[in-house]
């Protein structure tokens, strides 16, 4: 079966930079603790506060599950991006399949 790569591309308000890294490390805590799918995030240095969230699934049967397997926490956290940090909640997603 082919991986999953689901990316979630923002830039955030730079005043609000140290809570966002907070919260993204309490993200990041709560998935591997919850979760089987790889989680990274990483940050462009060509355009700072530029992140991209990286979620990579072992098959699509994995990806498709995604929504429904989130636990309350994991929920929170991602709705306190939304709302508190990413900049005019502008957001790109991009789902890859491997080849």
């Amino acid at each position: 079966m082919p991986k999953i790569i689901f990316e979630i591309n923002y830039n955030i308000y730079p005043e609000k930079r140290e809570d966002y890294i907070n919260t993204i490390n309490q993200l990041r805590t709560n998935i591997g603790e919850n979760s089987d799918y790889d989680y990274s995030v990483y940050e462009n240095k060509k355009n700072m506060n530029n992140f991209s969230e990286i979620y990579i699934f072992g098959s699509e049967d994995e990806f498709d599950a995604f929504e429904d397997n989130q636990n309350e926490e994991s929920i929170r956290l991602t709705q306190m991006l939304f709302d508190d940090f990413i900049k005019d909640r502008k957001v790109v997603y991009s789902t890859k399949y491997e080849v």
